[in-house]
């Protein structure tokens, strides 16, 4: 029932494609260089989206299920109209997409690497901890160190648990979306 009535509202919000049943991300445009970081002097095939565009599609991405299939669909007057403009914008906005994904992919890469130097780390603290004889003799500043091995290889072994279930899932999550906007269809409609 809740699932059914979030999806009516969501609906009411967003409209669909009656075809595909895809949401559509809708955006009014006065011309193709409104979809590009203006600051940006790339060819247009390398060109970064335009930053409140970006905050936008990520916003709207987290809005929507991600089991639902989106559309983009952009309205420009008909005096703007090319085709040849049409498939770049396309190929330049999936592009992004991509690029996205694969600092994503380089940041997932780095937090294993940490992951895996982490949890070395607590596993050498905790073992030399162990190793250090217990004996009522020991001096203070032993007694200390033993104590700081124990407690750096707790949060060593914690800090890597915690890269490797939320900051990566969080990661993760993310590329996923930016994969629903790569399979997403980008339609480009013109108002009088």
């Amino acid at each position: 029932m809740f699932k059914s009535q979030e999806t009516y509202q969501l609906r009411y919000i967003y409209h669909t494609n009656q075809y595909n049943n895809a949401y559509l991300i809708e955006l009014n445009l006065d011309n193709y260089d409104d979809l590009f970081n203006s600051w940006d002097g790339s060819e247009l095939d390398r060109k970064e989206l335009d930053p409140e565009l970006s905050h936008f599609l990520e916003r709207a991405s987290y809005e929507l299920p991600l089991k639902d299939k989106v559309e983009l669909c952009f309205y420009l007057p008909e005096t703007e109209k090319d085709e040849k403009m049409e498939a770049d914008s396309r190929a330049t906005i999936k592009n992004n997409f991509r690029m996205r994904q694969f600092f994503i992919n380089q940041e997932l890469k780095h937090n294993n690497k940490k992951t895996v130097t982490y949890i070395i780390m607590g596993i050498l603290f905790l073992i030399t901890a162990y190793l250090i004889p217990e004996n009522k003799d020991l001096s203070l500043l032993v007694s200390l160190l033993m104590e700081g091995l124990f407690v750096g290889g707790w949060v060593f072994l914690w800090e890597a648990f915690s890269i490797f279930f939320f900051g990566s899932r969080e990661l993760k999550d993310k590329k996923k979306r930016y994969y629903r906007y790569l399979d997403s269809d980008i339609v480009f409609k013109y108002r009088e």
